[in-house]
């Protein structure tokens, strides 16, 4: 595992069924605040800075999916986290498809899936990625911009975070602003290449687990029809939308969210 000092950052924190929450591209584990605040009383909570994010360094040439999920099964079998739950929030979901790609699963006790798609970019055929028909073409532009000019980038990013229309509190909304633009420009345009290049559909026909999809209903990232698409082609998964939240419903409404996973948790 990678970081400062050869080890990837990692809060862990309670006892009892280990969740394992893993961020989106360009934030890091202090994003799930609100769920340490909650749920560390009855579970434990094991959240990670994914490799090129906050406390977790890695040189470029180790910054993609396949390595995140590699170091993902570091993490479980060095802290024997048997049964574990996976919570992936948008990129966080692709490094627990590929970690459940490589390596099965059997250590897995279910995964939670939250406001993300099996494949980011559209194509003929596939309509289901990031919104406005985001093809291959505008990611490869987007890698660009993120490596010529990580500060002007990261300035759009904030807003597209949260729910359509609606703008968090200055308090959240600088803090959101502030830890975006603090990340390498480099890291993440060659975290965002390897995103795009993944996908997953073909993986979930084969999961053979508890699977809870949860979106916003005001995301600016995916349709609501991208979580119903996902619920209606996994065996058994539950859906959940959050009316009034967009990409991050565990920071716009934690209290739903947490409701939410708690309910997923205590049926497995």
């Amino acid at each position: 595992m990678s970081g400062p000092d050869g080890v990837m950052h990692v809060l862990d924190k309670g006892h009892g069924r280990p969740l394992i929450f893993l961020h989106g591209w360009s934030s890091h584990g202090g994003y799930f605040a609100p769920q340490v605040e909650s749920l560390s009383s009855s579970c434990r909570l094991v959240i990670p800075d994914l490799p090129g994010h906050r406390n977790s360094w890695a040189p470029l040439n180790e910054l993609n999916i396949r390595k995140l999920a590699d170091d993902l099964h570091a993490l479980i079998v060095e802290r024997k986290l048997n049964d574990a739950v996976l919570i992936g929030w948008s990129m966080g979901a692709m490094v627990a498809f590929d970690y459940i790609a490589q390596y099965g699963s059997d250590q897995i006790g279910g995964l939670v899936i939250e406001d993300m798609t099996v494949k980011i970019t559209n194509e003929p055929g596939w309509r289901f990625g990031i919104r406005n028909g985001f093809d291959a073409a505008q990611s490869e532009a987007a890698v660009e911009a993120m490596r010529n000019d990580w500060i002007s980038y990261s300035q759009n990013a904030m807003p597209r975070l949260f729910a359509r229309g609606r703008i968090p509190d200055a308090k959240t909304g600088g803090w959101v602003a502030n830890e975006i633009m603090n990340n390498d420009g480099q890291a993440m345009a060659a975290l965002w290449s390897s995103m795009a290049q993944q996908d997953f559909r073909c993986l979930l026909p084969q999961l053979a687990l508890p699977v809870l999809v949860l979106h916003g209903g005001e995301s600016q990232l995916y349709e609501p029809a991208v979580g119903q698409w996902l619920a209606a082609n996994i065996a058994g998964a539950r859906r959940y939308c959050f009316d009034n939240a967009g990409h991050t419903p565990h920071l716009e409404v934690p209290d739903d969210y947490n409701r939410a996973l708690t309910s997923f948790i205590t049926s497995l």
